[in-house]
């Protein structure tokens, strides 16, 4: 007994080597038929009369049809075997190249990653070492100030935006300037030099790009704390969550700042 030909499932599995599903239908409304013209194979095929032109120039590219010349003109499915074999090598080849190409794009990324946590760890070393030595000394002008809640952050961050003469380096939780945008307008006008990292082009962003330096962090695995540094002596921390953070004028937890910043400025591009 001759198995049952499923056209749903012929007309998947051509979708799956790279048809469209106008394509598909064609092809297989073209192998049952043998031959036919454009206008007949339309209502068999049931697509558009003003498209099947179209879908039966792209199997002729492909060389999965054939014209035979005439008025009108007849068009007759190239054997499957033989057709398909040359559009299976094309999708082959083209999905070994793309796993390469992202098997070396994570092994890369994965790379790069681990040195970020890398340096990160060497940063907490180096914060550990400021605390150790300073535990047991007496308060001097040099503090950290914890701060909590995101209306005290937002009421700090603006506070140490305006206290700038000549430059400002910003970073911010999600990308999110909103609450900032009007002192950072106003301070930019001051001629204070500013720059911000972002990872997203997000309104708040939108809304500063005339006024600030702007640098583009694309990586997916990026860094979602805030950061702002006032002229090499204050700088400000800020958590993933906008809900706790310090303000600093010590020298030594400002170098550790700088240098973070700095590494996210290096993986940035300056948008024009």
């Amino acid at each position: 007994m001759v198995k049952k030909v499923n056209i749903g499932d012929l007309q998947k599995a051509l979708e799956t080597m790279g048809l469209t599903e106008y394509e598909a239908k064609t092809y297989v409304s073209l192998i049952q038929k043998g031959t036919s013209n454009a206008g007949n194979l339309s209502k068999i095929a049931d697509i558009p009369h003003s498209k099947i032109y179209e879908v039966l120039s792209r199997l002729e590219k492909k060389k999965l049809v054939e014209v035979q010349r005439g008025r009108p003109l007849f068009y007759k499915a190239i054997k499957p075997s033989i057709a398909l074999e040359r559009i299976e090598t094309r999708l082959k080849d083209t999905l070994q190249k793309e796993y390469a190409q992202r098997k070396s794009d994570l092994e890369t990324l994965y790379s790069k990653k681990l040195g970020q946590i890398s340096q990160a760890n060497k940063m907490l070393d180096e914060l550990d070492d400021f605390y150790e030595k300073n535990a047991d000394i007496e308060p001097s002008e040099e503090f950290v100030w914890t701060i909590r809640g995101k209306d005290n952050l937002n009421k700090q961050a603006k506070e140490i935006i305006q206290s700038a003469s000549l430059e400002v380096r910003l970073m911010m939780p999600l990308d999110d300037f909103s609450e900032l945008i009007p002192t950072i307008k106003t301070t930019s006008a001051r001629g204070v030099n500013i720059l911000l990292v972002i990872h997203e082009l997000t309104g708040s962003v939108q809304k500063l790009k005339s006024a600030v330096n702007i640098f583009y962090d694309k990586s997916p695995l990026h860094t979602n704390c805030g950061m702002i540094l006032v002229d090499n002596i204050k700088g400000m921390f800020i958590s993933e969550n906008s809900t706790i953070g310090f303000k600093v004028s010590s020298k030594s937890v400002l170098m550790v700042l700088y240098q973070f910043y700095h590494h996210e400025l290096e993986e940035s591009t300056k948008m024009n």
